[in-house]
């Protein structure tokens, strides 16, 4: 008999893309394993849609990584018989095309000690184009390895098996389709939210926190949508983006931001590049007040320099000059 296909999935508010989700998930998931943290939005009423999904409770105030995969792991252990793990967030689907490929056939069929390597597709705002991403250990049969310890953010999803691969498995016949960037308004709280965290949790100067943030620059996004990516879900009368809820703008990253601001004082944070007036309006709009940029000149230079060259981080001389921001105090 085959193994069973558990998803794992954190979820903390994301009933704007839950439906997508969850329907075409459910499509090869034996069993979803959310572990829901303390939303508030919707959420839990839509798992009940779908008998597939099992909910366990994430009780953390603040995100921490290592324990939400711990929680995922635990309750997907409780199911009896062989199993494959994939963890996928809520704005991640399978390309439609999945379940035609060999590749697909290697995860039904999977044996101790394979691994499994997912890449994203980039879909850009228009959901017109995409970008395919670098690698990501997203698969594996599990031999009871667990997490890796005390990480609250950026840990791998799932850990190297105890018997280390021999059969690491690329799967190149499909893609992970990445949503995020077709919602802008979560995307830039998302971001915001993250480089305060990291200045706060992760003892970051602010040039690490700022450069810490994976950027995507989709603006090279020139690849055309294929029909593949979407076509057997449309023969099934499963129209994603109809199953997307781009009115539902909450963002808890914004209410979390402002408790950061209230604990530390706005100024502890003027050294991050967060302050594009967007960003202000939107957390003013929450606050009931006016969120001013704290900025100086100089902080405002730097963050030019930091935008500009977000796409060159690498360059040994901006790697240089980093260093030398970071000697001066950020």
């Amino acid at each position: 008999m085959r193994p069973k296909l558990i998803c794992l999935t954190p979820v903390k508010n994301e009933a704007w893309i839950l439906d997508a989700f969850l329907t075409v998930t459910s499509l090869w998931a034996d069993y979803i394993i959310v572990a829901d943290q303390n939303s508030t939005d919707g959420s839990r009423e839509i798992y009940k849609k779908y008998p597939k999904v099992i909910v366990v409770e994430n009780n953390d105030v603040d995100l921490h990584e290592t324990n939400r995969q711990r929680l995922l792991f635990d309750a997907a252990r409780k199911i009896d018989g062989d199993k494959v793990f994939i963890a996928l967030d809520a704005d991640e689907i399978f390309t439609a095309n999945y379940y035609q490929t060999n590749d697909w056939q290697k995860i039904k069929n999977a044996k101790a000690g394979d691994m499994f390597n997912f890449q994203w597709a980039e879909l850009n705002e228009k959901a017109t184009h995409y970008k395919i991403e670098k690698w990501f250990q997203w698969g594996m049969f599990d031999d009871g390895t667990n997490p890796p310890k005390d990480g609250k953010i950026h840990i791998a999803r799932v850990p190297w098996t105890k018997t280390r691969p021999d059969n690491e498995v690329f799967v190149k016949d499909f893609y992970v389709i990445h949503l995020q960037y077709l919602n802008k308004i979560r995307l830039l709280s998302k971001e915001k939210y993250y480089q305060c965290f990291l200045f706060i949790n992760e003892n970051k100067n602010a040039i690490s926190a700022n450069r810490g943030m994976r950027d995507v620059d989709l603006t090279d996004a020139q690849t055309p949508i294929p029909d593949y990516f979407f076509d057997n879900y449309k023969k099934q009368n499963i129209d994603i983006e109809k199953l997307i809820d781009f009115l539902k703008t909450y963002c808890w990253q914004d209410e979390k931001v402002l408790e950061y601001f209230n604990e530390k004082g706005i100024k502890f944070f003027r050294k991050l590049n967060i302050w594009d007036r967007a960003y202000l309006a939107q957390l003013s709009k929450i606050a009931g007040k006016e969120i001013k940029d704290p900025r100086n000149t100089a902080d405002k230079i730097v963050h030019f320099y930091l935008q500009k060259t977000k796409s060159h981080n690498k360059n040994i001389f901006i790697r240089i000059f980093d260093k030398l921001l970071k000697k001066i105090g950020y």
